[in-house]
């Protein structure tokens, strides 16, 4: 069985999916500056969330979803990762993307 250690580190030697997917989300960020959209997660696709869930939670860690507080941006945490810090994502950016690029950090 893995050690805690060992879970903190294959984790955060796999953070690079998500950051493969950073460029496209920053594109899409300029593209849709200052439209207003509210974030909804009925809108994110289940098998997505699903995959997150799994892969992130197999590894003892638990998973945070929500809203910015004005409802205009997902947020998604790691806890127990040790310092992950909250990911926002416009609704306005592909949540999809995101959570598959999460999925694949832990899996």
């Amino acid at each position: 069985m893995e050690t805690l250690e060992e879970k903190k580190s294959n984790a955060k030697h796999a953070k690079s999916q998500r950051e493969v997917s950073a460029p496209v989300q920053r594109e899409s960020r300029r593209r849709n500056r200052g439209t207003v959209e509210e974030a909804c997660w009925k809108d994110a696709d289940c098998e997505a969330l699903r995959r997150a869930i799994v892969a992130v939670t197999r590894h003892g860690f638990a998973i945070r979803f929500g809203y910015t507080r004005d409802g205009g941006a997902f947020a998604v945490a790691v806890v127990g990762d040790g310092d992950q810090p909250t990911d926002y994502t416009r609704p306005s950016e592909d949540i999809n993307l995101y959570l598959a690029g999460l999925a694949l950090d832990y899996e």
